[in-house]
């Protein structure tokens, strides 16, 4: 009956399933909100330096139009496809700045964390759905000060290689067994290969190794079924196949003429070197979760050894969860998504320890992976066992409840300290007062002072090679930057005889500056640096010489930047050095020093 009074109908009442989904998302955008916030504070206590100004550059020309990076002789790692995309966002935003390291490595971790915390939950619901993110979550929450920071929060350094991998392990851990999932697995590994050799250390041959496994089993009659196996077969092609689709992508994109990598050193370490690859392991583990007592007693302050003492927790429910994986492995009852976890960070710390990358505490770099890996395992492993009513466990409980709320206080002690300056801020003020704007430099100076200035002062990195010349350095640079003809360079920075670590010496020597580029016009002298000018109508690039066949001399300090040490190598990096400058060489016009004649070209 229709009785003119109007009726509001209730809409329909949403299932519980859209709104855990609907808490969830907001419970994580908030999160990552104050994560981001506590990161961001926390990586401005680091200096900037060439290497992360080097990506930066690089993303600043990929934003340009140079898409393909054309011209650039990279690292050993592109970050082409991972942290590049991500650079050229923000500085689309915020111009070309040091922050924008600080701002990208903050998002990086963010993402980090959240994504092992997902992983940790996995399919669980209740009180277990809940306790295992907030376990992962935990261990990864603070980072340590100091080289952990650097190695976390900085510049990209392989961490940030982790999130589209755990993207990856969270797509088959929450999807069906459908024929889409391994063709997605396939583009994401070969896209995140692209940017990160690592990749398959981490992710492609663990997948392959696990499902080999498994497959095996499930042929002898211990898998649970035969779509199952059929599924799994299909994950380890997708890791295969990702390795060719890699190398077709790089050959194309060289093929048009685009970014070069060195190449990575694959050499193994010998015999001698293993007892100090294991020792910068076990620091390195302790670093990067945060408890690396020894480091933080060699600063001399007791609030950090205390630090580091705590985070030793996080150490253990790692550790615990390392076990708990390996034991059920043994009773074959882990599942594929904790098998390649176990894996993908026994087979990276295998790679590090047998390998010729452990140079010092930086190179914990190349083993970043472990710490989202190791905690998101720790969450599905442990987070169920800390569930129950007994005293024991609540007990337990409580207490990793209290050393959660440690660490978020570590969290925010780390974000209030003040901000560290870019390296060599000093010599970045100093050359624009003094009217010198386009020079040469040792790499450590370089692309930092380049980035710190916005590009009003361009740095390009030269070094020392054999015959008692100086050269241009191949290694994050590009091609047009030493163009004779578009480019200029009036003045040369070099570190004083004597200068401390921190001055970034280059090894370059007054004598080898004269023989190259004739005798300077003026020499100044800025705390540790001497800077050689000469006459602003005198190129300096066209007396850069090409080196000869035979190895050259790196600059000191080179290895923990990941050049090749090896008498090999430095022919590599020498011959990438000679194709580099061969790309910018007038035809018939090639850059010579005369014999008696310094300076010259005859």
């Amino acid at each position: 009956m229709i009785t003119g009074q109007s009726t509001r109908i209730a809409p329909p009442a949403r299932p519980p399933g859209a709104r855990r989904a609907a808490a969830w998302t907001a419970a994580a955008l908030v999160a990552g909100a104050a994560l981001f916030a506590g990161y961001l504070g926390q990586s401005r206590t680091a200096s900037v330096g060439s290497d992360g100004a080097s990506q930066a550059l690089q993303a600043w020309d990929l934003l340009h139009g140079n898409l393909l990076l054309r011209g650039w002789w990279v690292t050993d790692v592109s970050f082409y496809t991972t942290e590049l995309p991500q650079y050229a966002l923000l500085e689309l935003v915020r111009g070309l700045t040091p922050d924008v390291i600080h701002v990208g490595g903050a998002m990086t971790y963010t993402l980090l964390v959240l994504a092992a915390a997902l992983l940790a939950r996995g399919r669980a619901s209740g009180p277990a759905g809940l306790a295992r993110p907030l376990l992962a979550a935990g261990i990864m929450l603070a980072p340590q000060l100091g080289p952990g920071t650097q190695t976390l929060l900085l510049s990209p350094d392989h961490t940030g290689t982790a999130v589209p991998v755990l993207l990856v392990w969270l797509l088959i851990d929450r999807s069906a067994a459908r024929w889409y999932v391994p063709v997605i697995v396939w583009l994401a590994l070969a896209w995140t290969l692209v940017a990160d050799t690592l990749t398959l250390f981490v992710a492609v041959i663990p997948l392959a190794l696990v499902c080999a496994v498994r497959g095996a089993c499930g042929a002898l009659g211990k898998s649970p079924s035969r779509r199952q196996r059929r599924y799994e077969l299909a994950l380890l092609a997708a890791a295969v196949l990702a390795i060719p689709a890699e190398l077709a992508v790089t050959a194309v994109i060289r093929a048009l003429g685009g970014w070069r990598v060195h190449r990575l050193s694959t050499a193994l370490a010998a015999a001698g070197q293993l007892a100090g690859n294991a020792r910068l392991a076990g620091q390195g583990l302790l670093e990067l979760f945060g408890a690396n007592v020894f480091g933080a007693a060699s600063t001399g302050s007791a609030l950090a050894v205390a630090f580091a003492i705590v985070h030793l927790a996080g150490v253990a429910l790692a550790a615990a969860g390392v076990i708990g994986a390996t034991v059920a492995a043994a009773r074959r009852r882990l599942g594929l998504i904790d098998a390649v976890l176990l894996t993908g960070l026994a087979v990276n710390l295998a790679a590090y320890g047998a390998g010729v990358q452990a140079v010092n505490i930086a190179s914990t770099r190349e083993i970043a992976p472990v710490l989202p890996f190791a905690a998101a395992l720790a969450g599905r492993q442990v987070g169920g066992h800390l569930l129950g009513r007994d005293r024991t466990r609540a007990a337990l409980r409580y207490g990793l409840c209290a050393v959660l709320g440690c660490y978020a206080a570590m969290l925010g002690y780390a974000a209030a300290q003040p901000p560290s300056p870019p390296q060599y801020a000093g010599l970045a003020a100093w050359l624009p007062a003094e009217h010198l704007t386009t020079g040469l430099s040792g790499y450590h100076q370089a692309n930092i002072v380049t980035l710190e200035t916005g590009g009003a002062v361009t740095l390009r990195a030269v070094h020392s090679i054999s015959g008692g010349w100086i050269g241009a350095y191949a290694w994050n640079v590009s091609a047009a930057w030493l163009d004779p003809a578009r480019q200029t360079a009036n003045f040369l920075v070099l570190t004083v005889p004597g200068a401390p670590a921190a001055a970034g010496g280059a090894g370059m020597t007054v004598a080898e500056a004269t023989a190259t580029f004739g005798r300077p016009a003026k020499t100044y002298r800025h705390d540790q640096y001497l800077i050689l000018v000469w006459p602003r109508a005198e190129n300096l690039l066209d007396r850069l010489r090409v080196s000869p066949a035979e190895p050259g001399r790196a600059p000191p300090g080179t290895s923990a930047l990941g050049l090749p040490g090896t008498a090999a190598g430095n022919r590599d990096l020498l011959r990438d050095q000679e194709e580099l400058l061969a790309e910018q060489r007038p035809q018939g016009r090639r850059a010579q020093v005369g014999v008696g004649q310094p300076g010259r070209r005859r």
